[in-house]
């Protein structure tokens, strides 16, 4: 869940044949290692001052049946947000008020939630982007809000500067700059996308609608967008306020987005944006006409992409000059997991969703290597997500591309898990021979369906480059080892010591620092 969640701000193919990975490996660009050093060392708390846990609370009047949407988690963000040269963090919590860490110098942090005004009001808040909203050289903070009910407008927290204890304070004005939009908010980002010297907004927005529905009810809603229900993107107008555009720009759809990332992919001069969407709905590869509008063109320049897109990120990955697609899904790569929690997709379900339209949809995570502009001016994409090894990283929320082990090569870290198996094809089997379904439903059989269901924390991924088109895992040598329900994460040098540090944000556990 830009993704639902944003790296560090700035200005910004399991193999086909088994000798396919034995080749990999005897030719790699660089000799491997008999034993790997760890990269990261995880820092207590105790360490960090760092306490923040995003806890879930299920009642019989708010749990899984009643709110599907509840485990997706929450955001990370960072920046130096009290210009005093060292990175601060931002956590966003669902159940739990978001909570400001100012770095106070080696890895430890002081918790200025309160006296900054960025803790939140009981909304219901998912990813987090760094912006300067009003070019005054402080960033600024932009939450996605989302929701059963009550209050889901996002909501902008404007860098106001230090008080004279030298913490930044904030001031709420999301309605003021006309941008507290109120699509249940996944993920947002902020580009330049008509080059007029300013910010502009995209807001990746997850509707709440039936989403386990056939084929044809997505390519009604897509045929039939409703402004409400659309992904939105809003212009600066340079003056303070924006203006909302999608319907000009031609991004009026229909999509459950769960992030958007910006990239100038066709090499024209204007960025252009990727969005993930969940279940049927097709991604959308928006590119930038340079004209102040939008074509989606995504089934001209990719061949297929995942069933449930999840997080993504763009990066060159193999150093060829070119920004590539990762996109990440639910695959789980242990047999038994993958057996209980993945059914295969029904085959008339994928004919139907050929055939209306939507795009080869596939469940598990894809790595689109761009291949170069073709003469139609648009980039071509071939997906090497088996060769690279990566996959099958069961149900995971953020993917990030960065160098962690400074030997030229963006490497991928992902997070993953889910609070409970909510489609464990065995609990609800054996429920059903039970007749436990023969009960009378209410609130509270429904909160006992989902205190019995299973749950299993997971080890987040993280895959070492080769230099060759493919990754090793190597999540536990690198030092990634807790198990964890891992959603939104950053990267950034968190102790100025020349590389990359982890913050990981976690449902119903303390959240994750690791040291590079």
């Amino acid at each position: 869940m830009i993704q639902l969640f944003t790296p560090e701000y700035r200005n910004r193919l399991y193999p086909i044949v088994a000798m396919i990975a034995v080749l990999g490996n005897c030719f790699s660009c660089r000799p491997e290692k008999m034993v790997e050093d760890p990269v990261f060392t995880k820092l207590s708390a105790r360490v960090t001052n760092i306490t923040f846990r995003n806890s879930l609370t299920e009642t019989d009047t708010f749990n899984y049946f009643l709110y599907p949407y509840m485990y997706m988690g929450g955001g990370v963000t960072v920046g130096d947000f009290n210009s005093d040269g060292l990175t601060d963090i931002y956590f966003t919590g669902n159940m739990v008020s978001n909570r400001l860490y100012l770095n106070m110098g080696n890895l430890n942090f002081k918790d200025v939630t309160e006296i900054s005004g960025t803790g939140g009001d009981n909304r219901w808040m998912l990813g987090s982007t760094i912006c300067d909203i009003n070019e005054d050289g402080l960033p600024d903070i932009y939450v996605s809000v989302s929701g059963l009910k009550g209050n889901c407008r996002n909501m902008l927290y404007v860098n106001v500067g230090n008080n004279p204890g030298g913490i930044p304070v904030f001031k709420e004005e999301a309605a003021e700059y006309g941008i507290d939009d109120n699509g249940k908010s996944s993920q947002t980002t902020f580009f330049d996308y008509d080059k007029d010297g300013d910010l502009d907004l995209y807001v990746a927005n997850y509707p709440i609608t039936q989403f386990k529905a056939p084929p044809y009810f997505y390519r009604q809603m897509m045929n039939n967008a409703k402004i409400d229900e659309s992904g939105h993107l809003y212009r600066n107008n340079g003056d303070g306020t924006f203006t909302n555009v999608t319907v000009e720009a031609g991004l009026l759809t229909f999509g459950l987005s769960l992030s958007a990332t910006v990239c100038d992919l066709n090499q024209d001069g204007y960025e252009d944006l990727y969005v993930s969407n969940d279940f049927t709905s097709p991604d959308f590869f928006f590119f930038n006409n340079g004209d102040g509008t939008f074509t989606d063109r995504t089934k001209e320049v990719i061949g297929q992409t995942s069933f449930y897109g999840m997080g993504n990120d763009i990066a060159d990955y193999n150093n060829d000059g070119l920004p590539d697609v990762m996109q990440i899904d639910m695959a789980p790569e242990d047999n038994q997991r993958a057996k209980e929690n993945m059914t295969s997709m029904d085959r008339e379900d994928f004919e139907e969703m050929i055939t209306e339209g939507l795009h080869h949809q596939y469940r598990y995570s894809t790595l689109q290597l761009n291949r170069g502009i073709r003469d139609n001016g648009l980039p071509f994409f071939s997906n090497s997500a088996w060769i690279a090894g990566v996959t099958s990283t069961d149900w995971s929320w953020a993917s990030l591309f960065a160098d962690f082990d400074l030997d030229g090569w963006k490497d991928l870290f992902i997070t993953n898990g889910i609070r409970r198996d909510i489609n464990n094809i065995d609990y609800f089997g054996k429920m059903n021979e039970s007749a436990y379904f023969d009960k009378e439903i209410n609130n509270s059989v429904l909160l006992k369906w989902v205190q019995d269901m299973p749950y299993k924390p997971l080890v987040n991924y993280l895959y070492r480059n080769n230099g060759d088109l493919t990754f090793s895992k190597l999540s536990r040598e690198w030092g990634i080892k807790e198990e964890s329900y891992s959603n939104g994460a950053a990267y950034a040098d968190l102790d100025n010591d020349g590389d990359l540090d982890l913050i990981v944000n976690n449902v119903d556990g303390e959240a994750l620092v690791y040291r590079n």
